[in-house]
């Protein structure tokens, strides 16, 4: 009896251990620092690289501290063209722009990976010099996203899944859009912008922000929605979407 107990104690012990070892790589994604993450493509939870001139960085693929652009802080990569892009239309929308514009803005820098175009380690500067496309990245099974081979290397395209968007955005909410321009012409159907400084946003609790340098001229981005720096709700949403909160930031229903 004593030897029966000890084996069912051990097989409940067993996959207890089992159980945790599997949650870990899912709970992994969702964090709140982008190392480990799915941004993180050292050692995150979406790609992993051994890389020797990469050497395990987290941030390389994103900014650098010299050599970057001057539209983006200390970004490491070039804008997508956008000449490819079909862009959202609606016939109540009050608002547009152009490829171009969405290529050159905040959401350009987020599609130069997520349009699929540009190789992820297409990087301005590592170590003093413009790097790849040569790393190669071994997809983990948490990625929500598929990767297909560049020029070089491998797994450095993203090729679908859902953080993959591709130059068709008609399914895609409009970025780059003048906020002000959508609601001045409906003003009962959009949330007033608050200026705080340098800080223009909307909504009431957890506001989300808009970019630019006036509340006349600020645009809605990717980033308006999403943190890239910060997984912890899941798809890097800057708060909970519980009750269509984070529509209702802007949209008034």
């Amino acid at each position: 009896m004593r030897n029966v107990l000890l084996r069912v104690t051990w097989v409940i012990a067993i996959v207890a251990v089992a159980r945790v070892v599997a949650v870990v790589p899912l709970q992994a994604q969702n964090t709140s620092v982008v190392a480990g993450g799915p941004h993180d493509l050292s050692g995150g939870s979406a790609l992993r690289n051994s890389n020797t001139t990469i050497d395990g960085q987290t941030c390389i693929f994103c900014h650098t501290p010299h050599g970057g652009s001057n539209s983006i802080p200390l970004w490491n990569r070039r804008a997508p063209t956008g000449a490819a892009y079909q862009l959202y239309t609606s016939s109540t929308s009050d608002v547009t722009t152009t490829a171009g514009a969405v290529a050159a803005s905040v959401s350009g820098a987020c599609l130069s990976c997520h349009d699929g175009t540009i190789a992820m380690d297409v990087l301005a500067d590592v170590n003093g010099l413009a790097f790849g496309p040569s790393v190669a990245f071994t997809r983990q099974g948490t990625a929500k996203a598929n990767y297909s081979a560049g020029v070089a290397g491998a797994n450095n395209l993203m090729s679908g899944g859902l953080p993959f968007l591709g130059t068709d955005l008609r399914n895609d909410h409009p970025v780059s859009v003048v906020y002000e321009t959508a609601r001045a012409a409906t003003a009962s159907e959009f949330v007033t912008q608050v200026v705080n400084g340098a800080k223009i946003t909307v909504g009431g609790t957890n506001p989300v922000p808009l970019f630019g340098s006036s509340a006349a001229t600020a645009t809605i981005e990717c980033a308006s929605c999403h943190n890239p720096h910060n997984n912890s709700l899941g798809n890097f949403l800057r708060k909970s979407n519980t009750g269509s909160a984070i529509c209702l930031s802007c949209h008034i229903k």
